[in-house]
């Protein structure tokens, strides 16, 4: 169970899940807090068609709220397998049209009547995962699990608007105040408010801070508005109780929510989240020292108490590992939700007023220690991370404005990395293979930020901005050796390649390419070629020359002394009836000179020096294409597989290993191989540079999104 909410007017409601094993599908009942009985209102399975290969809406999970006439709004998550698999595993399935997630569904419900109104789909394949009515009702705002964006429906006219990545992955919780703004926070519990007024994300710049220094389930996990208008918030894991005074936006820290004469040794979590008439604290605290079911803690925190131990939750020797949420009635009784143990799911109501803290005398509590399963025991073939020597994350979220962070143009060399981000400025960024966070953060173009990026010739970087300059930025003096190559104005959207020395190809938004001369700020339109579609690249063969694609499959080579085109005999691989996607969007040339290259469609292939033999690899995932091809030797490339819509992933190519999937740049703590990792979490969807350094054999990845990060990775493994 991982919905319980009580409505405006006393009607209790909880929803009943499958996860982990099982491919089932949510049910909601309405609870009767008196009584213990429950009403099923409706199974999804009854009111949504869900295939038997697909995993299923397996969840209605923190997202239930309330509209003005007393019917209820939610969405479904899922956490569960496919009928056909051993386990859920979302992200090897994530864009499986049979066996992955079609996405969540959103709901309108009568309790009344128990009628269910399907509103569809919001976002195609995302999970939702916590929701929230505004004060205005028209806006339903929730959360997406796999991506980690936050997201708003409008009733009304259903128009979904995607207000970009705010955590780097899932987070569950979201809070208002009394003026209905909206507060969340990322997965390692940076904090951020939404104002409907402005329309607008503030980073709060204010994170949860871990007694054990954490880095795992940071996240903002339960609320509550006091009776002065504060915000009492806490974290997942080594759960610190901070107030926050919306008006002001300062924060006082209570402290952490253990036990003071027993700080535990390993991270804690908390369960649950209440307050009585008096605003005195309840909540589950739950240690992992021993075996130790889920205690009930009680604290009178604006009256200076301190938390105190009410007992361990085993009733009649059931013990709970986990509660969810808990609720008081008006009587006073408070209804706790256990999940996740060996006798889950079930509600324990408590009269707290006879609640007191055991003494000595209190006998022990009979316990039978229970091993959970483990959940996750899929076993290496299942992990999706990149494996690697050694991993660190350097997350620009927490030292730049979330909207300066999508990375532009990444390079590694001589131990440093260096990044070129920012959204309405440009920022120059110089870190080290090791550091997470940044030796070097400045402002380096005020009027606009970067649109798109090339290495010079001459060892210098193009910066294209968005209005239209190219500045060239000397790595060795960064801020300090930039100049304005191209003055704004000159209509131009991409940086292509470079043609040794000062000279850059471009293009403008009508496909039109230019060489762009970067010593004596020259722009010449060439006659004779022009780019198919947005998504169309230039692969750079010599000096002189570069490969590029006509129209569908066809491909020409382009003679820059000649300003002429040539149509080659040979044809880029393609789907059949989709040649229109055999658009080329990157490659790079072997030392042999054999172009490897990949399509739109996400079709790797080979061409022969001499440009007239062809040799097709095939595709990664039924969708998205290759690009940011990149040299990891003489004779093999890196490159990434995915657009902005993809779940990318990164792709290594040689003749002796040919085509092979290294994976997500996703860092996290559940696989055990990265469970000790001394370095933050990351999970990059959207890649949009690489860079690596052969002497070090360091690979970077840079983040295209808001809340970005680059990831560097030494001695990428290629499992072949």
């Amino acid at each position: 169970m991982w919905d319980f909410v009580r409505s405006p007017d006393g009607r209790f409601f909880i929803s009943v899940c499958g996860e982990n094993e099982k491919p089932l599908t949510a049910l909601l009942y309405e609870y009767d807090p008196k009584t213990g009985g429950l009403r099923l209102l409706f199974d999804v399975a009854d009111v949504w068609i869900v295939h038997p290969r697909q995993m299923p809406p397996s969840k209605i999970h923190t997202s239930i709220d309330f509209l003005p006439d007393g019917r209820l709004i939610m969405a479904t998550h899922n956490t569960a397998p496919a009928p056909g698999h051993k386990q859920w595993m979302f992200e090897q399935h994530y864009e499986d049209f049979w066996e992955g997630y079609p996405g969540s569904i959103l709901m309108i419900v009568d309790p009344d009547t128990n009628d269910v109104q399907v509103r569809g789909i919001p976002v195609p394949r995302e999970s939702i995962y916590g929701g929230l009515l505004g004060n205005d009702p028209r806006y339903y705002y929730f959360l997406g699990y796999m991506r980690g964006h936050f997201y708003r429906l409008d009733l009304e006219t259903n128009e979904v608007k995607d207000y970009g990545k705010v955590s780097e992955f899932s987070s569950c919780r979201l809070v208002k105040d009394d003026r209905g703004r909206l507060y969340g926070s990322s997965y390692t519990g940076g904090l951020w408010r939404y104002d409907p007024e402005r329309d607008e994300i503030d980073d709060l710049k204010a994170s949860f801070a871990s007694p054990h220094g954490t880095k795992h389930r940071r996240q903002f996990i339960f609320a509550l508005r006091s009776p002065q208008g504060t915000l009492f918030m806490v974290d997942n894991l080594d759960g610190e109780m901070i107030e926050l005074h919306p008006e002001t936006l300062e924060i006082t820290r209570h402290g952490p929510i253990h036990l003071r004469d027993h700080v535990p040794v390993n991270p804690y979590g908390i369960g649950g989240l209440a307050a009585d008439d008096n605003f005195v604290l309840y909540y589950g605290l739950k240690t992992y020292d021993d075996y130790c079911p889920i205690r009930l803690v009680r604290w009178d925190i604006l009256n200076g108490g301190e938390p105190e131990n009410l007992g361990i939750v085993s009733p009649q020797g059931k013990d709970s590992q986990y509660i969810c949420e808990m609720i008081f009635d008006d009587d006073g009784w408070l209804h706790m939700v256990d999940v996740c143990g060996e006798f889950s799911p079930y509600v324990l109501a408590v009269d707290v007023k006879k609640l007191q803290p055991p003494g000595p005398e209190a006998p022990p509590a009979p316990l039978k220690p229970y091993n959970e399963p483990d959940w996750n025991g899929v076993g290496g073939a299942a992990y999706m991370h990149i494996r690697a020597k050694t991993t660190r994350t350097l997350p620009l979220h927490r030292h730049m404005d979330w909207k300066d962070t999508a990375v532009r143009y990444v390079r590694a060399a001589n131990g440093f990395v260096c990044a070129v981000a920012g959204q309405d400025r440009t920022y120059w960024i110089v870190s080290d293979y090791a550091e997470e966070r940044p030796r070097t953060l400045s402002v380096v173009y005020e009027p606009s930020g970067p649109v798109s990026c090339a290495d010079v010739g001459d060892g210098t970087i193009a910066v294209l901005a968005a209005d239209g300059a190219v500045l060239l930025v000397d790595p060795a003096s960064g801020a300090d050796g930039i100049r304005t190559a191209i003055p704004a104005g000159s209509g131009l959207a991409r940086l292509h390649v470079s043609l040794g020395g000062s000279g850059l190809l471009a293009s403008d938004g009508n496909g039109s390419v230019y060489v762009c001369d970067t010593a004596r700020g020259l722009l010449r339109k060439l006659p004779d070629i022009r780019l198919e579609s947005a998504e169309a690249e230039l692969v750079k063969l010599d000096d002189g020359r570069v490969l590029l694609s006509a129209r569908d499959d066809e491909l020409l080579v382009y003679d820059m002394a000649a300003m002429r085109s040539a149509k080659l005999t040979v044809h880029a691989p393609s789907i059949r009836g989709r040649a229109f996607k055999a658009t080329v969007t990157g490659g790079a040339v072997l030392q042999d000179g054999t172009v490897v290259a990949g399509t739109s469609d996400g079709m790797l292939f080979a061409l022969t020096p001499d440009l007239v033999k062809a040799t097709a690899y095939g595709r990664l995932h039924s969708t998205g294409m290759l690009r940011s091809f990149v040299k990891r030797g003489d004779d093999d490339v890196l490159g990434v597989y995915g657009g902005e819509d993809d779940a990318g992933h990164l792709f290594h190519f040689s003749r002796d290993g040919g085509f092979v999937d290294l994976g997500r740049p996703r860092v996290v703590k559940d696989n055990i191989e990265l469970r000790d990792a001394e370095t933050e979490w990351a999970s990059i969807h959207y890649i949009s540079r690489l860079a690596y350094d052969r002497e070090a054999d360091c690979l970077c990845v840079a983040s295209g999104e808001r809340y970005g990060c680059i990831v560097r990775y030494t001695g990428v493994s290629v499992p072949y």
